[in-house]
């Protein structure tokens, strides 16, 4: 399960909704839950922390891979992201594994400012950091008296390799790094283009081939979003509204997007018709294949589709505006799916 938005009004009754969440997959053998990491706005307003999250998440918790979707290393230290993530390893006994993201909002970087406009080269320099920490090598710093030491992140993980996953979208740049470094991936087709994500995933793929890794070792990632029912109308009835509204608190990042890809975007000239229009349509294209949202019949379609394209695992987005009761009504849906799925699985599927 996937979680990237906003379930009810305080935050109090988002984290109880994704730790109930956490023990229904759990029980029913869902492969891992992603926890992604937000700042300064309210989508995605609950998660400023991944890593706290997830540790409550451990407690309730025996099987369930724990995965960050994703931590923006760029806005962290390296010492203190391996002492966190060494405590969490801990705490779930060695199901943790951490997906990176380079950041893009330019807001976001108030922790570290100067790190905006090379934080795609910075992030493989951080991973390897932590990574480095992970294993117990050393760190240089400079002690409060100004004298030049050594320090070592403690405590010790329980497992002995760090599990990476890098948060890749349009670039199929990011994709082929990913894939030298054989590292998973995980993705999403917002803008709708199959072709394009097939496009990413071949080069991935080549890649981590040409780089000499094992081929049963890449993974790739799908985040859908999803919400399953008996009757595909009746689903859509239920989802239409508050998916559109979800989209629209998307829509004043776009700004940030804008910025972090060199384009210009002037959210005051787009009219309240416009906006509605445009995530309708999206809406509407979003069903065609681009969600799990409809019937369990509809879901294991879309499922056939991705796999042939080259897709590994499905991250289920669950909270795109729908309440939490809401959310809770899908659950049998959810669990009928991952039945479905673990008879003909996705190869290391994410349910």
């Amino acid at each position: 399960m996937f979680f990237s938005g906003a379930l009810e009004p305080n935050a109090a009754d988002q984290y109880r909704t994704v730790l109930e969440l956490a023990e229904f997959a759990d029980r029913e053998g869902f492969s891992g839950i992603w926890l992604p990491e937000r700042h300064f706005s309210t989508f995605g307003a609950p998660f400023p922390n991944p890593v706290l999250l997830l540790a409550a998440v451990a407690s309730r918790t025996e099987h369930l891979t724990l995965r960050t979707g994703s931590l923006v290393a760029t806005l962290h230290d390296p010492l203190r992201m391996a002492e966190d993530l060494a405590v969490l390893d801990n705490l779930c006994r060695g199901r943790l594994e951490v997906g990176f993201a380079s950041g893009w909002s330019p807001d976001d970087f108030a922790f570290f400012p100067d790190r905006y406009g090379r934080r795609h080269a910075l992030l493989f320099e951080l991973i390897d950091h932590v990574r480095a920490l992970w294993l117990g090598g050393p760190h240089d710093a400079r002690s409060g008296t100004g004298e030049d030491i050594r320090v070592r992140a403690l405590p010790r993980p329980v497992r002995q390799d760090l599990p990476v996953w890098i948060a890749a979208t349009q670039s199929i740049e990011t994709f082929r790094s990913a894939g030298r470094r054989g590292d998973g991936v995980l993705t999403h087709i917002l803008d709708g283009n199959l072709q394009k994500l097939q496009e990413n995933i071949t080069a991935y793929r080549q890649e981590f081939a040409a780089a000499g890794h094992a081929p049963a070792d890449g993974r790739v990632a799908l985040m859908l979003h999803t919400f399953l029912g008996q009757d595909r109308d009746e689903v859509i009835d239920v989802v239409r509204d508050p998916y559109c509204d979800y989209l629209k608190t998307i829509a004043p990042l776009a700004r940030g997007l804008a910025t972090a890809r060199n384009r210009s975007v002037d959210l005051d000239r787009l009219s309240a018709r416009y906006l509605d229009e445009f995530v309708r349509a999206h809406f509407q294209r979003a069903l065609d294949g681009r969600s799990l949202i409809g019937t369990v019949e509809d879901a294991l379609t879309t499922i056939k589709t991705v796999r042939e394209l080259g897709v590994d695992e499905v991250a289920c987005l669950v909270d795109f505006g729908l309440r939490s009761e809401q959310v809770h009504l899908q659950l049998p849906y959810l669990a009928e799916l991952n039945e479905s799925v673990t008879q003909e699985p996705i190869r290391g599927s994410q349910r």
